[in-house]
């Protein structure tokens, strides 16, 4: 995937462009139920995160792998037994909706410098990041896998 220039010009659309491969992102309307994200984000192994859209497909939210094993844990019993635990599995799980387990969307447009892109992603401890247009409608996801291989070429 090397590009021919230098790193610190290059955009988060050179790299969606040279990758090769279109991640298309897991997303489910915020009135779904957790299970309906669950279902989207294991139809499509590439993607670690079920994007929640609003009715005109504008980005609202996240939902991480780790959020949606914490909830899948509940259900088998997995946590710790206590009343602390009890209480915490009913405020965490009270109707089993997106709305209420989604965490606030960082995103990115195509025209940003990866350098901040990266930057946003380590400072955030993010594996990957979605990609919207200038509506905040979600079009792609961006890998963090990409941008290690183009730093591994960049190496060379």
């Amino acid at each position: 995937m090397s590009l021919d220039k230098p790193i610190k010009d290059i955009r988060v659309s050179d790299v969606l462009d040279k990758s090769g491969k279109v991640v298309e992102p897991a997303k489910v309307r915020s009135d779904a139920s957790l299970r309906d994200a669950v279902l989207a984000i294991v139809k499509d192994s590439e993607t670690r995160k079920v994007y929640v859209v609003d009715d005109k497909d504008t980005l609202v939210g996240t939902i991480t792998l780790e959020t949606l094993l914490r909830h899948a844990g509940y259900r088998m019993g997995v946590r710790e037994t206590g009343m602390t635990s009890f209480l915490r599995m009913l405020a965490e799980m009270s109707n089993d909706k997106v709305h209420d387990v989604m965490a606030k969307p960082i995103r990115v447009r195509k025209d940003e410098l990866l350098v901040n892109v990266t930057k946003l992603m380590v400072e955030n401890h993010l594996n990957d990041l979605p990609v919207v247009d200038n509506q905040d409608k979600l079009v792609q996801e961006l890998n963090g896998l990409d941008i290690l291989k183009l730093s591994a070429e960049q190496w060379e």
